[in-house]
């Protein structure tokens, strides 16, 4: 990396709220932007504490501020930030901040994309987390400059290994749930346990984040906070039951562990979407009346353990992104 590309301050810009999916993604980039020998400054705008994100991830950030969204962006003028980056955040002001603007767009409901219209300026870039054959974002001509499709933002986990502790059955329901969304998911979740456990045995660990306001599934037999490390358990579990964000679909592609996916309704993930695209090729995806069905699959991995290939996810996107910001910066 050149001088020229080793310089600037990069703002990000993400929400800690909704579950770790932002953050992680962002810490990926970060990540990689310091693999890549980029020596400008980083910095990370949210709106909450940023339990969860590793101290690895962390330490490549310069500094971490944690204010109102509304405040946003006179912080980062306030700290001269060059480049400002945002992931999925509606930031008031924005537009103002920074000599460049790029906005990382995951995969959504079409008719919720002009929420993150800039203003009366255009993205200089959208930053697109997928590979060029998925997901393409249908937008007006004045939304963004440039659009790159950069290949999916993901952590390295890989096989379970020799020396890897089994986990038994891992019950990941998504820690930024709202209690709306757990009133809907936990009946469901309920039965189907029930159903299963009247034909096998299994113990099953429910893996709860910070944003779940500890509210445990009452048919769990533990529970867990993994931190920082949900990767790993998802690794080590013997089966992984879990709904379906960007982040847990992608990290759980790369284990060899069979998988149960459910989708929670959230406004700009189209999470049923996404069961229905990666549920075959992880394990089982749970359909609309399909519960039945999902304990059938539950109860057959039980009697009949299997791992399965890791999905080919292709190029690191995080990788991609960071060259190309490094670049802007």
């Amino acid at each position: 990396m050149n001088d020229a590309a080793s310089s600037g301050h990069i703002g990000f810009f993400a929400s800690a709220r909704s579950g770790l999916g932002h953050l992680q993604r962002v810490g990926n980039i970060a990540s990689a932007l310091r693999c890549q020998g980029f020596a400008g400054r980083l910095s990370l705008l949210c709106n909450a504490d940023v339990q969860g994100l590793s101290t690895n991830v962390a330490q490549t950030l310069d500094n971490i501020r944690v204010l109102d969204r509304d405040d946003m962006a006179t912080e980062a003028r306030r700290i001269c930030v060059t480049l400002a980056v945002s992931d999925m955040m509606v930031v008031p002001g924005l537009a103002k901040v920074g000599a460049r603007r790029v906005l990382i767009l995951r995969e959504m409901p079409g008719g919720r994309l002009g929420s993150f219209a800039l203003g009366p300026a255009a993205w200089d870039m959208v930053l697109v987390p997928n590979p060029a054959d998925h997901w393409a974002p249908d937008l007006p001509a004045d939304f963004a400059k440039e659009v790159v499709r950069v290949g999916w933002i993901v952590r390295q986990t890989g096989r379970r290994r020799p020396q890897d502790k089994s986990a038994g059955v891992i019950l990941a329901t998504g820690g930024g749930g709202t209690q709306d969304t757990r009133d809907r998911l936990y009946p469901v979740l309920s039965r189907i346990l029930e159903r299963a456990r009247k034909q096998v045995t299994m113990a099953v660990t429910q893996a709860l984040g910070p944003r779940a306001a500890g509210q445990a599934l009452s048919e769990v037999d533990r529970v867990i906070d993994p931190g920082s490390g949900l990767n790993d358990v998802f690794r080590c579990a013997d089966i992984v039951i879990s709904t379906a964000g960007y982040n847990s679909v992608l990290e759980l592609a790369r284990t060899d562990t069979p998988t149960l996916l459910t989708a929670i309704p959230r406004s700009y993930d189209d999470q049923q979407a996404r069961v229905r695209q990666w549920g075959p090729l992880l394990g089982h995806g749970l359909e609309p009346d399909g519960e039945d069905a999902a304990a059938d699959w539950l109860i057959d991995q039980v009697r009949h353990p299997r791992r399965r290939s890791p999905v080919d996810l292709g190029p690191d996107g995080a990788a991609e992104a960071a060259a190309i910001l490094a670049r802007l910066a």
